[in-house]
Order: C-alpha cells, then sequence, then structure tokens
C-alpha cells in the first residue's frame, strides 16, 4: 500500500501546539464595523433632534392649540404648591453665573486631571453651539404673536436659556467626569430637569421652550458624539493599516495579549470599544424610567378633556405634572443614550505610556 501522503494527512496534535496565532483582521474589522455603528447612531439622534426641535417650535409657537396648552400649563405650575414646585423652584436658584462657571472650570479640571485633552475642543463645540444656538432661534429665527384669548401677550421665549445653560454645563461634567459619570449623570438629570421645570413655576418660561432646549443641547450632544466616533475609527483605521506606526512609547507589547502580535492589532487592542457594565445598567435604568415618565406624561397630557378651559384648575395641576414628567423623561432618555453611543476612551497601561 501507498503510504499516506504527509501534506493530507491530518496534522499531529504536537503541530497545533505549535502554530502561530490567529490573524487580528476579523477581530478588527469587527472593531472597525462597532466604531461606525456608535458615531452613525448618534448622527441619527441628532437629526431627529433637529427636527423635534423645529416640529416644537412650529406647533408651540405658531399654532393656536399649542399656545393654549402652554398657557395651561404655565398656569398650573405657576399655582402649585406641592413639593414638585418647591424642589424645582430651588433647582433653577443654582442657575446663576457663578455656579455655571464652577461647573465648567470642574470640566476642565477633569480633563486635565485625566490627560485627555482630546476633550476639550468637543466640549468647546458643545457648550457653545448649544447656547448660540439657543440665543439665534430666540432672537432671530422664531418670533411669537398671541394666537388667541386668554393667551399672555409676551415677546418669544423660546427656548429657554436658562434650561441650555443648565443642560450643557452639566453634560459637560458628564463627559468629562470618566468612570464618575455612572454617578454624576444620574444626578444631572434631575437637576437639570428640576431646573427646567423650575422655570415653569416662576413663570419665566412656558413648557414648550425648557422642551426645545433640552432637545437643542441632547442634538449638540449627539453631534459632537458622532463627530469624536469618527475620528475614533479614523485613528482606528489608519493605525491598523500602519503597522509599523508605535503609539506609545517604551515597550510596545507591554500588558498587551499574545494573540495580538503585531503593532497595528496592539494599536486596536488599546481601543475598546465596549461600553462599561456599570455604564450599561445605568443607562438601562435611565431608559426605563424615563420611559415611564414618557408614556405617563403623553398619556395625561393626551386625557386632557377638550376645548381646553384655560381657567380649569384640575386641568391646569394635571398638565403641569404630565409636562414635568416628561420633562424629566425626555432628559432621562438623553442622558441613557449618551452613555451608549459615547466614545469609550483607549486603555493604556501607565502614564508614562501616553502620547504626549
Amino acid at each position: 500500500m501507498k503510504a499516506p501522503d504527509d501534506h493530507t494527512g491530518a496534522t499531529p496534535p504536537e503541530h497545533d501546539a505549535m502554530a502561530p496565532p490567529p490573524e487580528p483582521g476579523a477581530r478588527t474589522r469587527r472593531r472597525r464595523t462597532g466604531a461606525l455603528a456608535r458615531p452613525l447612531l448618534a448622527l441619527l439622534c441628532a437629526a431627529i433632534g433637529t427636527g423635534l426641535a423645529v416640529l416644537l417650535a412650529r406647533t408651540s409657537v405658531g399654532t393656536t392649540r399649542g399656545q393654549r396648552l402652554d398657557q395651561l400649563i404655565l398656569s398650573g405650575a405657576q399655582d402649585h404648591q406641592g413639593r414638585l414646585s418647591h424642589y424645582a423652584e430651588l433647582a433653577v436658584g443654582t442657575v446663576s453665573v457663578p455656579i455655571m462657571a464652577g461647573l465648567l472650570a470642574l470640566a476642565l479640571v477633569l480633563v486635565l486631571i485625566r490627560r485627555r485633552l482630546s476633550l476639550l475642543v468637543p466640549l468647546v463645540l458643545l457648550v457653545l453651539g448649544a447656547n448660540i444656538t439657543t440665543q439665534v432661534v430666540k432672537h432671530l429665527v422664531v418670533t411669537r404673536d398671541a394666537l388667541g384669548p386668554g393667551i399672555d401677550v409676551t415677546p418669544n421665549s423660546f427656548p429657554s436659556g436658562h434650561t441650555t445653560l443648565a443642560a450643557t454645563a452639566m453634560i459637560a461634567v458628564v463627559l468629562a467626569s470618566g468612570r464618575a459619570r455612572a454617578v454624576i449623570a444620574p444626578l444631572g438629570v434631575v437637576w437639570t430637569a428640576a431646573a427646567g421645570v423650575g422655570t415653569l413655576v416662576l413663570g419665566w418660561h412656558r413648557s414648550s421652550d425648557v422642551v426645545g432646549a433640552i432637545i437643542i443641547v441632547a442634538a449638540w450632544t449627539f453631534l459632537v458624539l458622532a463627530i469624536d466616533g469618527l475620528h475614533t475609527r479614523h485613528r482606528l483605521a489608519r493605525d491598523t493599516d500602519r503597522p509599523g506606526r508605535r503609539r506609545r512609547r517604551g515597550d510596545a507589547s507591554r500588558d498587551v495579549p499574545d494573540s495580538f502580535p503585531q503593532p497595528a492589532a496592539r494599536s486596536a487592542a488599546l481601543l475598546d470599544l465596549r461600553i462599561g457594565v456599570v455604564d450599561r445598567v445605568v443607562a438601562v435604568l435611565l431608559g426605563l424610567a424615563s420611559l415611564v415618565g414618557l408614556v405617563y406624561g403623553a398619556i395625561a397630557l393626551a386625557g386632557l378633556g377638550l376645548p381646553l378651559d384655560l381657567q380649569d384648575t384640575a386641568q391646569q395641576t394635571s398638565s403641569f405634572i404630565a409636562t414635568a414628567a416628561l420633562i424629566a423623561g425626555g432628559t432621562g432618555s438623553w442622558m441613557a443614550l449618551v452613555l451608549v453611543l459615547r466614545t469609550p476612551t483607549s486603555h493604556r497601561s501607565s502614564p508614562g505610556d501616553r502620547v504626549p
């Protein structure tokens, strides 16, 4: 009989142990796909937010029905005497120039401590972009005329500058805080929503002004996350396609698994695109709580009898509580999406290995 050909026979077990490790190409492709999906979703959320802001302005400011609903909610907020209005009034009292400057300074300090200087430009773009957009829309784009009886005749106040300032300061701290964001994010949601509701209680703004401000800040947040995510994907692709490039000083192989023998694979390994377990848990809990608020608020507002009676105390109170639930639910949903769609940071073994 003819001896079996060594090339067609089964590989002996001892040869498997000496086989080279699998190429990291498939894993790198998966990382690239994940790095692309997140910014595209963020960009979609930014587009949806922009559309919602336009729709809200046209319906709440530009229609009689929207103005009547705003007036009903405002009356209920100003007449409310419960704990909700008390805490909301305290929260809006903290939206002052010194406190906002302190929060933005805290975000800057966190960026410097964490040596994440690449965050400075996105955070500045987010804060300035959202606040400038609010002022431009309020003073140059949207105009307000009383479209029916019982509607207060006032200058346009859409969107709320106080709410925009509070929301941008809060999101800047969250994005700059690193692992502490899991604790800061829920606290920021409560404070921002309460500050927005407080502007209703004090009669500074209508409900659409507050909701519009939160939507504008959310849209800018998602736009910045999309830009940052696309930049991260470009950097990952560049480092993978240029195997001779070393992103770390000293021994680039330190703390890198043996299954990533090439420098390009090491660069890909340093960028962990997975969301941490704590962030995922907080995002899920925030999302569920926010969904409850959104559903309750929507059902309560839909249940108001038509036509709206602007002098009905029961309708005023019900509409105000429903709106507060909608504001809290919308703010929480925005923050939950931020925790999911933000670009994870690259992991390096020690501060001495960081690129200057």
